[in-house]
């Protein structure tokens, strides 16, 4: 149970009242302010003292509006403070009986231990009010469904009588329930309430609150906050396929699938919502490419140019509400497809040639004309005694750097017969298409 104290801080605040000139005297006792005990009995008066010599006696007149005094009490302990502090909480040792509600000016006085006296008039008030709260309270059911987008919250609302503290259930009192937007209800005979509580835009408390009621100006407001409701979205899938996994650069991928969601009467095919095509990298930051609606039978078929390689996902999601805002009540899906996309590689120039102390010297250029260049380019010599078939590779320049027109390769080789040599970027399966030079005859 959580009981509003803003209503209590406003009355302390009102009920704290400047203390006239004499009381502010250098010797003697002041009287900071006279209040009631909103955390407890409100029939309790508390009594801010700042007195350098201490508190021997505090005595305190409750009045009638029209002046007269209807109670009066010695009887206060020392609340708050400790002897030696200048300032200092009183309380009485028995709260007011008074024969009905309502806020009743204090005259307050108080001795000193030198027997030094303080009176001040209308030090404060009492208020002699009935502190309200919400109890019992429960939300059936915990938590929303798309079959059921509302949940009944019921509750006691209940009042804590000044003086004499008994408990009684509050009739007839207006209660306001907030989640989106207010609703209203009004307490039983018996102090309980009920209402249906639409939940809109998802998961979020609902705050329950008695407010100000003129009927009942002696009752002061309370509020609750129940736990949170969820919502429970109905399941949704979408499945995707790619018309090739490895495609070069520049050639068009085709995704195409359905949605389906989970309803009462098992997995059915959406009629309504979207698909959309992302491309995501590694740290799931997502591009998007393109979407549609789906058919009435929940399929879709989307055709993309990816630059790169990359994680396509198809994401479905329900079609926006007539607020412009997602419904909750549908989940969204998505499905993920890693693709290949080989950039372009080239071999420029390439020449082979017999050295004088017989090794063979090949040097060239690698080139990748589109907008990516691997991290690693290593090139392979291959050689073949006709021409045609049977590439051997006999050596490579494990990391080709750029010089300017290019990224250079060069290496000697030691091989004796006549034949034909080629260079090979053998490429990367993942990003880079293969490139083989032109082949060229050395005796």
């Amino acid at each position: 149970m959580r009981t509003a104290r803003l209503v209590m801080a406003a009355l302390v605040a009102l009920t704290v009242f400047a203390v006239p000139a004499a009381a502010q005297a250098a010797s003697g006792p002041q009287i900071q302010y006279a209040i009631s005990e909103f955390e407890g009995n409100t029939g309790v008066l508390l009594v801010g003292i700042r007195s350098a010599d201490g508190v021997s006696k505090v005595h305190a007149d409750v009045k009638s509006n029209t002046g007269e005094v209807i109670a009066s009490t010695d009887s206060f302990w020392r609340y708050r403070g400790e002897p030696e502090d200048e300032t200092q909480v009183w309380a009485t040792q028995e709260p007011f009986i008074l024969p009905q509600l309502g806020y009743y000016p204090v005259d307050v006085e108080v001795t000193d231990t030198n027997g030094v006296t303080t009176r001040v008039t209308n030090a404060g008030s009492l208020a002699y009010v009935v502190v309200t709260y919400i109890d019992s309270v429960t939300v059936k059911p915990a938590t929303a469904t798309y079959e059921r987008r509302s949940v009944t919250v019921t509750g006691v609302l209940k009042g804590r009588q000044p003086g004499s503290m008994e408990i009684r259930r509050v009739a007839g009192a207006p209660i306001s329930l907030l989640n989106n937007d207010w609703h209203e209800t009004t307490t039983g005979a018996d102090g309980k309430f009920t209402a249906a509580v639409p939940i809109v835009d998802g998961d979020r408390t609902i705050f329950v609150n008695y407010p100000y009621d003129p009927a009942r100006p002696h009752h002061l407001s309370s509020s609750y906050d129940t736990p949170v409701v969820a919502i429970k979205p109905r399941a949704t899938n979408v499945t995707a396929t790619v018309s090739a996994k490895r495609v070069k650069a520049g050639e068009s991928v085709t995704v195409s699938g359905a949605a389906t969601w989970k309803t009462p009467d098992g997995w059915t095919p959406v009629s309504t919502g979207r698909v959309n095509l992302l491309s995501c990298n590694a740290q799931d930051i997502c591009d998007y490419l393109d979407g549609q609606p789906v058919a009435a039978d929940g399929t879709y078929t989307l055709t993309v140019t990816p630059y790169a390689s990359t994680t396509l996902r198809a994401a479905y999601s329900a079609p926006d509400r007539p607020d412009g805002y997602r419904d909750p009540y549908v989940a969204r899906s998505q499905r993920d497809v890693a693709i290949a996309v080989l950039q372009p590689s080239s071999i420029s120039d390439f020449t082979a040639s017999r050295e004088a102390d017989g090794r063979v010297h090949l040097y060239g250029h690698v080139q990748f004309p589109g907008h990516m260049t691997p991290g690693t380019i290593p090139v392979e010599f291959q050689f073949s005694e006709t021409g045609s078939g049977d590439w051997v590779t006999v050596g490579d320049d494990d990391q080709s750097y750029w010089d300017g027109t290019g990224y250079e390769f060069e290496g000697w080789l030691t091989e004796n017969r006549s034949g034909w040599w080629r260079a090979r970027y053998p490429g990367n399966p993942a990003n880079f298409q293969a490139a083989t030079s032109k082949k060229i005859f050395v005796q």
